[in-house]
């Protein structure tokens, strides 16, 4: 099958479909919305890059997406692929839907149903057009599947749920980690890991606000703020101002293969996003056998039972996760050890990327066999 991978970024989550791909015999060709090449190495072998003449800027509306129609026709005329796989929604699937090319199968990123959609009128008229041209689609969970169904009608079988989930053993408690006293820490600190980017979603001041406030009542606690991303400035400003350069360690961006070894040297995983769906950041830690403080959201209501395998705090509430951060820092040996065996058998069982990705593709199937009915 020649399949047409589209979005608009080179991240690990885009890396790791098109490794699934591909290793799948299928003939796979990725498209970036953005223009820019993939780092080196980022690109898996086999997979072919889609040069584009026009690039769409980062953070552009779906107006200014529509510019990339006429030249997308065109590379489709080129390439003739069986399918396109498109997401996000307000830009690559949108494009994809003005093409009026078919089968076409959406992917969401979960922001974009759960925050985008309702950014504007516009938005909102993207997403609805994007969703009606839908042949399939595809979503991490219920959250954003309901979301989905709002703006159309999506037949069941035509609609594959299943988190970007983790390669079965990449993670887990065994193996090396990163030592505390790499940092100055001592054997006796706890600490909290944070793995999102930098960006205002994933709500990077609140956690450090959080964190202030916990520290101030319990001196043990430390912070592994891992990432990077377009709220640098502010967080080393308020790591600084606030006096906690000795109890927050910023490495900056890590290369995947180093991440389980990061994950063990942590002893709880906090994120305070204001929306997500299924974050594999959050699995990764799960899988890891780590207790977890998150955002008490739809998403994560359908990994975690607040109190049997970790912590939920409101959205934008310093408070409510200061405390949670103290709840968890207060487990005893018997009670994280009950989490960490519960939070590996969830993971295990629900989030085995191996296992899930085969729907997708009997997926793909299914809508280029429908097409090519249609067509005869």
């Amino acid at each position: 099958m020649r399949i047409l991978y589209f979005s608009d970024n080179t991240s690990n989550h885009n890396r790791r479909f098109l490794e699934k791909l591909i290793s799948f015999k299928h003939e796979v060709y990725f498209l970036n919305l953005r223009g820019s090449r993939p780092a080196e190495n980022w690109l898996p072998g086999g997979v072919e890059v889609v040069r584009a003449r026009t690039a769409v800027p980062s953070a552009a509306t779906p107006s200014q997406c529509e510019q990339f129609v006429p030249e997308f026709k065109l590379l489709l005329k080129h390439l003739k692929p069986d399918l396109v796989h498109a997401g996000p929604v307000q830009t690559c699937a949108y494009v994809a839907a003005l093409s009026d090319f078919h089968p076409l199968l959406v992917m969401s990123w979960g922001s974009d149903l759960l925050l985008e959609a309702d950014r504007s009128q516009e938005h909102t008229r993207a997403t609805q057009i994007a969703l009606r041209a839908a042949d399939g689609f595809f979503c991490d969970c219920r959250a954003v599947r309901t979301a989905a169904l709002s703006f159309a009608e999506i037949p069941d079988e035509r609609m594959v749920q299943f988190p970007w989930a983790i390669k079965r053993g990449s993670f887990g408690p065994d193996g090396p980690a990163m030592p505390k006293e790499r940092f100055g820490w001592g054997h006796d600190t706890f600490v909290l890991i944070s793995t999102r980017s930098w960006e205002p979603v994933y709500g990077i001041e609140v956690l450090l606000e959080a964190f202030q406030c916990a520290h101030c009542r319990d001196s043990r606690l430390r912070l592994l703020l891992l990432g990077d991303g377009p709220e640098s400035d502010r967080v080393h400003r308020f790591i600084s101002d606030h006096g906690l350069n000795s109890f927050v360690a910023t490495p900056g961006a890590i290369v995947s293969a180093e991440m389980p070894c990061w994950f063990r040297a942590a002893d709880a995983y906090v994120s305070c996003a204001w929306s997500d769906g299924t974050s594999v950041s959050l699995l990764e830690a799960m899988a890891t056998g780590l207790p977890v403080i998150v955002t008490d959201l739809p998403s994560n209501h359908e990994w975690i039972t607040d109190g049997e395998n970790g912590f939920l705090a409101s959205a934008g509430s310093p408070e409510e996760f200061a405390i949670q951060l103290l709840q968890t820092a207060s487990l005893t040996p018997l009670e994280r050890q009950a989490i960490s065996e519960r939070n590996q058998s969830i993971v295990a069982e629900r989030a085995d990327w191996d296992r899930n990705f085969p729907e997708l593709l009997q997926l793909y199937e299914a809508l280029v066999a429908s097409e090519v009915v249609t067509k005869s």
